[in-house]
């Protein structure tokens, strides 16, 4: 199981770096999505937010195998609800990638924000569902920094990062989204960086109390 954690910790590192070029996205208040879509960030950013979403996938398992029951029944409520949510934005930012950027070439009144396909209320309902991603994150980054698992300012990172990543990040709100995708890229760098060193700290251990059972065995009895 060491080397699925270790991924899971490189999955997490790269997750956050993908999330970074969020800071680029073009605000669709102040433009149509149909122009927005056509932009040279559009599919490049989109296309790396889905790989982030499969990254995150992977290093929230590799949390589950690395601590298990020591996250707390708040860290694995947390981790349940971030899956839906993940699922939902990957296939989100799987439409904004690929779909949204044909079809505004075609007719931009089609992808607008009150046209027939984002303008529609299974759209929008399963967009709000997506928000689970942050709300499960939020929730595990407070389980995480009550057990302190990993260090405590990474866990209160996360749970910062995604909450506000949400209330200002989504809205396009000047400096402060472009603050709190930074935070909350970080939090994934760092969380992953966390579960790479407390599983290699791990393996240190279990190896050095090994060779003390190892050693006191062979040790024969004195008479």
């Amino acid at each position: 199981m060491t080397w699925f954690v270790r991924f899971a910790g490189w999955c997490l590192i790269a997750a956050g770096l993908l999330i970074t070029p969020t800071v680029f996205h073009p605000d669709i208040f102040d433009i149509s999505i149909g122009e927005a879509s056509l932009m040279p960030y559009w599919a490049a950013g989109h296309a790396a937010g889905l790989v982030a979403m499969v990254l995150t996938m992977f290093g929230l398992a590799g949390l589950v195998a690395r601590y298990g029951a020591r996250l707390g029944a708040l860290g694995l409520t947390g981790i349940i609800v971030a899956g839906p949510g993940i699922v939902l934005t990957a296939c989100a930012v799987y439409g904004e990638a690929f779909v949204l950027p044909p079809l505004a070439r075609i007719d931009p009144q089609l992808v607008d924000l009150q046209g027939p396909l984002l303008g529609s209320w299974p759209v929008r309902v399963l967009g709000g569902l997506a928000l689970l991603w942050l709300v499960g994150l939020t929730l595990l980054g407070v389980a995480l920094w009550r057990t302190r698992v990993v260090p405590r300012a990474a866990a209160g990172l996360l749970a910062v990062g995604a909450v506000g990543f949400g209330a200002f990040e989504g809205p396009f709100v000047p400096v402060l989204g472009v603050l709190f995708v930074i935070v909350f890229a970080a939090a994934h760098v760092w969380l992953g960086y966390a579960l790479m060193s407390n599983r290699a700290n791990l393996d240190e251990s279990e190896a050095s109390a090994g060779a003390g059972n190892h050693r006191s065995q062979a040790r024969p009895a004195r008479s």
